[in-house]
């Protein structure tokens, strides 16, 4: 197939047939990881995460106010590593 290469605001883009979107089940907003090797460009359907939170899943990212420092030193490492001390 070929395809023209367009300008897109300041950047050029690749206008995808609407075949090859159904098939690879692309959408709008849809990401893709675009890679350079040897003069080609391969464009590579990245599978949806699922970048919703659930319902009060906020609460986790609190620190507890109230309590010594190396327990909230402890639960940032549960936050960011996912481990406590």
């Amino acid at each position: 197939m070929t395809t023209k290469i367009q300008k897109w605001g300041n950047s050029l883009a690749v206008r995808l047939p609407r075949e090859m979107v159904r098939k690879l089940r692309l959408r709008e907003g849809s990401d893709v990881a675009v890679e350079e090797e040897r003069n080609r460009i391969t464009i590579i359907r990245v599978p949806p995460q699922d970048k919703t939170l659930r319902k009060g899943a906020w609460r986790m990212f609190l620190l507890p106010m109230k309590k010594k420092k190396e327990n909230v030193s402890g639960r940032v490492d549960e936050i960011l590593y996912g481990v406590s001390r």
